[in-house]
């Protein structure tokens, strides 16, 4: 008894109606139920303990169903003719009147008032959705994301949680993105870095998560890991064994390149020793750098010329050797050592890699790619960046790197331009990257009038596409070789992110170096063959391709990926370029690629891979030794071709794979070739 006395206490107690009225719908209709019973077993209680009749009735029955018809329907009192029991009903009907009506509806338009205020403040849970995209955090790449997840599946629903209130969030959502799209994402405010509000974006039945973190908050890379770490324990066991991808924003270019070097702990990503998330890092700037002259450029919106906009070929001679007797090289001038800057640098260094480079020829006759790094602020900045990438003067010999702590509007700065553009030899690219837009547009504009007249290529980095973007990049006069880039709401693309390719790249490597008796073209082109087939052997290389990608090291996915971007230099170096197919498979060019290109040829290509990937290991942070240490990042081959060629001449041919299997990783990524004009 008293059990159900101190019960009673606790439910009409101020304190507990008070958080009941202002709490959710389950504990505001427990109250109004449990109100309305006891008012109930109160009249139920009277009529038996006093005998009171209704309408003549004696059994006890037939006087509680009366009592209660009168609650719900005072309409019911008229048919009682003695007072007494009318003034009982009286006081029922009015009872069930309160309770049912005012009450009732107070209640109803209190749970309503109360969901659409967790609704406007994202504070609501559908534990139903299943197959969704989950993105963590909003900031200036969340938009775009959006766009592109709903081009990948219209169907899919988008839960988004951040940290910023959830009104100005959707605001910003339904002003940027038509009303089809807008209403696929569910914006839902909470703490971004708490296990307990994560759990309501039903991550464990999500396909894929994005971690991109809320826009200026402080040390957001870091805590990006950890909430990593709060996705894998959400996730769980996989039943299936198959790994969920999450796509890992880093805003710092620094703390970005130290990722890339090291795997983090497995227990990040494990559980009970297995994985079940596919950790994948990436960057915004490097994307943006990435469509400008990478492979992926195939993909963007907007067509760039590449850096050697003047193909730098390989050419039969009349003697019929092959060689690459053009002096022509590609000369990149940065202007502004930002995130953006260090970004289209770090690129450059990546691919600009061309085949009229000899390192036979005496050092001061060699004809190299060079960059020209420009800022106000670059006696500041240099240092610290050397300290980063400490070996790219001594390591990459094919690519000259000068740091300027000047003005691009100076007089001596304008001189120099001057005289770059006039050199018939030079393919000069200038790339403004000032963090104003507007003083970006401006320096753009206004270089000396050699850069227009001699139709260098300029690209203005501008953060979000406006009007006069626009304009610059339709203009077919004076500005012609002028564009705009670095636009915010192209930042994002699926196809960089999913490493279809890379995990071909790899499988290359992984069944050469286990299996001797593969040569050169026979692993991708057995792979090329089955997928045109349509044969089951497709399906199982294919799945032990992802199977050996899942277990590569952090730092070797970035290896393969990199190796990608060069991909469009070794084709425009033979005449062609690449597009994306529209047939399925993708068409190899035969004429480019066949089983008799000519040694010469082939020696060319491999010499540009060498160099290209001494490049690569030398931005990841390796260094040239006797021994090769992977802990320390040290290489002994890191060094010329020629001399690699006199001392490991079995691992010339490892690139020679790279150039023969070419053709069959951009096919079966859905890429083809055509003849350059």
């Amino acid at each position: 008894m008293n059990r159900f006395i101190n019960y009673y206490k606790k439910i009409f107690s101020q304190e507990y109606m008070d958080r009941t009225i202002s709490g959710g719908i389950k504990s505001q209709l427990t109250l109004l139920l449990v109100t309305i019973a006891t008012v109930l077993a109160i009249f139920f209680i009277i009529v038996m303990f006093f005998s009171i009749q209704f309408y003549g009735h004696e059994e006890w029955g037939e006087r509680l169903w009366v009592v209660y018809n009168n609650f719900v329907d005072p309409g019911n009192q008229m048919n009682e003719t003695a007072w007494s029991s009318r003034l009982l009903l009286g006081i029922v009907s009015f009872s069930g009147s309160i309770l049912l009506g005012g009450v009732l509806i107070s209640t109803i338009s209190n749970i309503i008032e109360r969901r659409v205020d967790v609704v406007n403040t994202g504070r609501m849970t559908y534990r139903n959705i299943t197959q969704h995209y989950v993105l963590i955090g909003f900031n200036e790449l969340s938009i775009n994301m959006i766009r592109e997840l709903y081009n990948e599946c219209p169907s899919a629903r988008i839960l988004l949680m951040s940290g910023i209130e959830a009104a100005t969030v959707r605001h910003r959502i339904q002003s940027a993105l038509p009303i089809e799209i807008e209403r696929q994402v569910l914006v839902y405010f909470g703490n971004i870095e708490s296990a307990e509000e994560l759990q309501r974006l039903n991550i464990v039945s999500a396909s894929e998560v994005y971690v991109l973190g809320d826009e200026e908050r402080c040390g957001r890379d870091a805590k990006n890991i950890a909430i990593v770490h709060l996705v894998s324990a959400l996730r769980g066991k996989c039943p299936d064994g198959k790994v969920m991808p999450v796509y890992v924003q880093f805003d710092s270019i620094p703390s970005y390149s130290n990722i890339q070097k090291m795997n983090l702990p497995p227990e990040v990503f494990c559980i009970e020793g297995k994985p079940n998330i596919f950790f994948r890092p990436f960057n915004l700037h490097e994307n943006l750098a990435r469509q400008l002259w990478s492979l992926y450029a195939a993909d963007s919106e907007r067509y760039y010329d590449p850096l050697d906009y003047r193909p730098i070929s390989i050419t039969q001679q009349p003697d019929g050797s092959w060689s690459a007797t053009s002096q022509d090289y590609v000369h990149l001038v940065i202007v502004g050592f930002n995130r953006m800057g260090r970004s289209l640098l770090l690129e450059a260094l990546r691919i600009c890699h061309y085949a009229n480079y000899d390192d036979r020829l005496p050092a001061d006759e060699r004809i190299r790619t060079r960059i020209t790094l420009v800022d106000r602020e670059m006696e500041s900045q240099k240092d610290y960046f050397k300290a980063q990438f400490p070996y790219i003067e001594s390591q990459i010999d094919d690519i000259e790197v000068e740091y300027c702590h000047d003005d691009i509007c100076s007089t001596a700065m304008r001189t120099r331009l001057q005289q770059w553009a006039q050199n018939k030899h030079c393919m000069l690219t200038v790339a403004i990257c000032v963090h104003d837009p507007d003083l970006s547009l401006s320096l753009g504009l206004n270089l000396p009038h050699e850069v227009y007249q001699h139709q260098c290529r300029v690209l203005i980095r501008q953060d979000f596409n406006n009007d006069l973007s626009s304009i610059v990049d339709d203009e077919q006069g004076r500005y012609r070789y002028v564009k705009v880039f670095g636009m915010v709401d192209r930042g994002m693309k699926k196809n960089i992110l999913q490493d279809k390719l890379a995990l071909y790249v790899n499988y290359l490597y992984d069944c050469c170096y286990t299996d001797e008796s593969l040569k050169q073209k026979e692993v991708l082109k057995k792979m090329y063959e089955s997928y045109s087939s349509h044969s089951a052997d497709f399906i199982l290389m294919n799945h032990q391709a992802h199977y050996l990608w899942n277990k590569l090291s952090e730092p070797l996915r970035w290896a393969n990926r990199y190796q990608l971007d060069a991909y469009s230099v070794f084709c425009r170096t033979l005449g062609y370029g690449i597009k994306r197919s529209d047939r399925s498979p993708a068409c190899i060019s035969v004429s480019m690629f066949n089983e008799n290109l000519p040694s010469q040829v082939l020696y060319l290509l491999v010499r540009m891979e060498k160099y290209r990937w001494n490049a690569e290991r030398t931005v990841a942070g390796w260094r040239r030794a006797e021994v090769k240490d992977k802990v320390f990042l040290q290489h002994p081959l890191i060094m010329p071709f020629n001399e690699l060629l006199q001392k490991y001449p079995e691992e010339v041919e490892k690139d020679a794979d790279v150039i023969l299997n070419l053709p069959y990783v951009l096919a079966l990524g859905g890429y083809e070739l055509y003849k350059l004009a």
